[in-house]
């Protein structure tokens, strides 16, 4: 289990400080990659995989960042001290200073307060696939940020050099979110898919992450997105009937797993309490979904891109969007056409389309395919290899 913690707030600041001095005083090495995930308190996604690949990778020295206490030991074990470092400490102000490749996953916030220095490569893998609105492409139609925002939205973004993306369709989308140009997008997809794509059934090492002593046949995932400005409302259906809807589970002897975004703070504990065909698998107990979808048979959500992910393994989905009208974050493409599985609001509906799922799984398949060829160009697992030979390139232009 991970544990989460904050370096105190006037040693990040005072790092930042020297990490901006360190950048003009030390020397740059084109072959040093600096990497770190979630704002510097996860291991996980596109940057994770690169890293353990890195790692042999006798052109490129790589270096995890970190302020967490359980992923510097982590890697320690794994690796050896000389791959991982603290991001505040001197170490890591050293480490970012010659670095000449630096990895994002969600912009500069993964580097606190760090100074990120304008002659490294920066490379945004990002964290997911664009189902949401944000930064310059705004929830409520085609307003401009503030003057003050948009200072902040440069400093985030604006020093990416190069940004991953799977498809022409996710380029454009994400071109227009962040404000920059297509040029800079690099179509190799994504490393963490590589891995499920080429996956096979792990029903039973999902089942002991679950700790259950049930053996199910059907396993669906519900994970809805987060919402910033109120809960999440879990099965919002009027009159909701747990019991009704595990006696249906009972039936068909499947189980419904709960997986909440990991910004949620809403307890599950009552809903979990009524049967056992209800499970929770937080981040906290399989962090990377990836490892969690292959054993799946339905995904349930609203607008989280996790099904978009499952469609990688072509697995059914069934929709809940119960607040479209007015979801704070906005959707960047009409909703309906780009969600290939059927939207229910009731829970009537709800049961009908689950029973459908076990019974008529190919239901919905042509839309599957054709929402995944519009996310994914490629589907040949071969995504790692791809952004290894951008970054061996890079490195070669710059030894030359």
């Amino acid at each position: 289990m991970v544990k989460y913690f904050n370096t105190p707030y006037p040693i990040q600041w005072l790092s930042g400080i020297l990490s901006f001095f360190a950048s003009i005083v030390i020397k740059k090495d084109i072959h040093k990659a600096v990497l770190s995930s979630f704002h510097g308190d996860g291991y996980r996604g596109n940057n994770k995989i690169l890293f353990e690949s890195l790692i042999y990778n006798s052109k490129i020295k790589p270096v995890w960042l970190t302020r967490n206490h359980s992923i510097y030991k982590d890697i320690v074990s794994k690796f050896g001290n000389s791959h991982v470092a603290y991001t505040h400490s001197f170490r890591g102000i050293k480490e970012m200073a010659s670095a000449g490749l630096v990895f994002l996953s969600h912009g500069t916030s993964d580097y606190p307060f760090m100074y990120l220095p304008r002659r490294a490569c920066c490379i945004q893998t990002y964290h997911g696939l664009p189902t949401k609105k944000g930064e310059y492409m705004r929830p409520d139609g085609n307003k401009t940020p503030g003057f003050f925002h948009r200072i902040i939205l440069r400093y985030r973004f604006n020093r990416i050099t190069h940004f991953l993306s799977s498809s022409p369709f996710v380029t454009h989308l994400y071109s227009k979110r962040f404000g920059l140009p297509q040029s800079i997008f690099k179509e190799t997809g994504y490393p963490v898919y590589d891995k499920l794509i080429h996956s096979k059934n792990n029903k039973d090492y999902v089942l002991d992450k679950l700790s259950t002593d049930l053996k199910p046949e059907f396993i669906f995932l519900y994970a809805p997105t987060y919402r910033k400005f109120s809960k999440t409302k879990w099965f919002p259906f009027p009159s909701f009937d747990a019991k009704k809807l595990s006696s249906l589970l009972e039936k068909y002897n499947g189980v419904i797993v709960l997986r909440p975004h990991p910004n949620e703070r809403a307890s599950l504990e009552k809903l979990l309490n009524i049967s056992p065909r209800f499970l929770e698998v937080s981040h906290k107990e399989i962090e990377d979904v990836c490892e969690l979808l292959p054993a799946i048979n339905g995904v349930i959500t609203d607008y989280s891109s996790i099904y978009l992910e499952g469609l990688l393994l072509d697995i059914p989905c069934l929709f809940i969007p119960y607040d479209i009208k007015n979801y704070s974050r906005g959707i960047p493409y009409d909703y309906d056409t780009h969600t290939p599985g059927a939207k229910v609001l009731d829970q009537d509906s709800f049961h009908k389309e689950i029973q459908n799922m076990i019974k008529h799984p190919g239901r919905y398949a042509r839309e599957r395919e054709r929402v995944r060829n519009l996310f994914f160009s490629s589907t040949d697992g071969k995504a790692t290899k791809k952004v290894i030979e951008m970054i061996e390139e890079l490195v070669a232009k710059e030894d030359y």
